[in-house]
């Protein structure tokens, strides 16, 4: 076959061909000039970013006659015969295919032998993470204590799957997605040396769509050239991808916007049987609303204004939105009703932000200042009167929970005071010294639904039977309040680390210091009927000593009122 894939006849041959991997390719180049390269190295990133590449031209540079600052000539027989492929010193492997024990104890055995006409031998193990866990384990040794005539590059787009015991005994190259300017520069060399026309808006696309990978955007790059005859144009881009034009969706946006459902419909069953996809158009329009959000954050023109009216909040729930569909019709065997549901959905969400702007009311400045000033001078009036009659009378209101889903309470007022009633120093520093236990103790036996709810929290007080804690998301303090299994198996991993039985009680944290001191004001009204843990002394107020046994004398400070 004479003619070659454009992403195989531009596959890079030198450190200085490679496009976006700066970081590598110049610590690669150092280390082989001074001699210092290591014996084994982990190349980890996304698809199509160089990683077999720079592995093979590492192997060349390494083992060339005459190499310049760690750069291969590319003309030495050794050099000529890696780039052939037909060097028997540099050994690639496809671990997705050959992920067994026997295939990695057949490389352990033929790695001692000396290599038979390069300098070293070159062990390139591509998508390394599919090994078996046996296959790490024949590895391990190997890459512990390699020969010296041997070199490991293990390339994968998965690094999380590899051990740590691996991971640690080689150095780890991160390749990141390719910037689109740059794959932009790499198309236009790649057309001006095959003597292809282009607009620029077709290499701009395609790289867009490519997502920093350059392999496919010399993938993508190829199939439209054969579409269009020899002249790259953007409608051929578009339609070898199954995209959709930025004037077409600005169109389908705004007749989402308008809430003319029946007309989205209508376009979108054009665009399906004009050939394109379901995938290609969600992710389009994430880019669509992507570039709207930078255009206003940036007070830039936009081309496309479908969506320009929309305040950013909503733009930013349309991103969650669509990109929920997203995920979701990967596993769906009906694509086109989960984007007709996406279309109404974006619709009503829109319609509804709309309604409760509009019903928003509106006022003069000047009516809102007088109206404001007139409340701070009936404010102003109210205290002095109250100072006048002494604060003994002043009663503050009582602290209401806060409430969420209707009238649903997120915590209860009642349960944290008989908390804090019995609640002393010895029992919360106790149990705040294993809280971190007791996170790690539900992680360690995969209660993944515990871990998140106790992730982010942290206990405040604590009886002998009784434990208060403080949640960031109130959502969590609902969850403890209303789910009995949940609060039950919460308090059943706290009784395993801490040996003792304790009722568990949630509170919000942005509640937390509105509940303490409403706590507290109500002890000074009580006269301190809470059960004394402590006998306060003569010179302070019993609801101060109260207030510091709960809570802690570094937190709690009396403040003379009358300062």
């Amino acid at each position: 076959m004479d003619y070659q894939a454009l992403y195989r006849m531009f596959r890079p041959q030198s450190f200085e061909d490679v496009v976006g991997q700066e970081h590598v390719t110049k610590t690669l180049k150092n280390a082989i000039a001074k001699g210092k390269q290591s014996h084994a190295y982990i190349f980890s990133g996304p698809r199509g970013t160089g990683k077999t590449s720079i592995a093979k031209i590492f192997a060349k540079a390494i083992n060339c006659e005459t190499n310049h600052d760690g750069e291969p000539c590319n003309a030495c027989a050794i050099c000529k015969g890696i780039t052939l492929g037909t060097n028997s010193d540099v050994i690639e492997i496809d671990a997705a295919s050959n992920n067994g024990v026997d295939e990695i104890r057949n490389i352990r055995d033929k790695v001692k032998y000396a290599p038979s006409e390069s300098r070293y031998k070159v062990y390139i193990i591509d998508e390394v993470h599919m090994l078996t866990t046996g296959a790490f384990n024949a590895l391990l040794k190997t890459l512990e204590e390699p020969p010296a005539h041997a070199i490991f590059i293990l390339a994968t787009t998965e690094p999380h799957k590899i051990p740590p015991t691996i991971i640690s005994r080689a150095q780890r190259f991160d390749f990141k997605a390719i910037n689109q300017s740059q794959i932009v520069s790499r198309l236009k060399y790649v057309a001006e040396t095959q003597g292809i026309d282009f607009d620029e808006a077709a290499l701009d696309f395609i790289a867009k769509v490519s997502e920093g990978g350059m392999r496919d955007a010399l993938s993508i790059m190829d199939q439209a050239i054969a579409f269009g005859d020899d002249h790259l144009t953007l409608q051929d881009a578009l339609d070898v991808t199954g995209s959709l034009a930025d004037a077409d969706l600005n169109e389908l946006m705004a007749d989402v916007v308008l809430g003319n459902v029946h007309a989205a419909f209508e376009r979108y069953h054009t665009f399906v049987s004009q050939g394109k996809e379901v995938n290609r158009l969600i992710n389009d329009m994430i880019y669509f609303v992507r570039d709207t959000i930078m255009a206003k954050t940036t007070n830039t023109e936009m081309e496309y204004d479908a969506l320009s009216r929309l305040e950013l909040s909503v733009l930013y729930q349309m991103i969650d939105v669509i990109n929920d569909t997203l995920v979701s019709i990967r596993f769906s065997v009906n694509q086109n009703v989960h984007f007709e549901v996406l279309l109404v959905k974006l619709s009503e969400m829109i319609k509804v932000t709309n309604m409760s702007t509009d019903t928003i009311p509106t006022q003069a400045p000047a009516q809102v200042d007088t109206a404001l000033v007139a409340r701070l001078d009936q404010l102003e009036s109210e205290l002095k009167t109250l100072k006048s009659q002494g604060t003994s009378r002043l009663t503050p209101p009582k602290a209401q929970p806060m409430k969420r889903r209707g009238s649903a309470m997120t915590y209860s007022v009642e349960r944290i005071a008989k908390v804090l009633d019995n609640a002393n120093k010895e029992d919360i520093a106790s149990i705040k010294a294993r809280w971190l236990d007791v996170i790690q103790y539900a992680k360690n036996r995969e209660q993944k639904a515990l871990v998140s709810l106790l992730q982010n929290s942290e206990p405040v007080a604590a009886s002998e039977d009784k434990v208060l804690i403080k949640f960031e998301e109130e959502i969590h303090c609902e969850i403890l309040q209303k789910d009995e299994e949940k609060r039950q198996s919460v308090e059943k991993v706290v009784k395993d680390i801490i040996n003792k039985s304790v009722e568990v009680v949630g509170v919000p944290a942005d509640k937390w210091m509105q509940v303490r001191s409403d706590y507290i004001e109500g002890l000074k009204r009580n006269g301190n009927e809470r059960p004394p843990q402590s006998q306060p002394s003569q010179e302070q107020p019993s609801a101060v000593q109260a207030a510091r046994d709960i809570f802690g004398a570094d937190i709690v400070h009396e403040v003379d009122s009358e300062t």
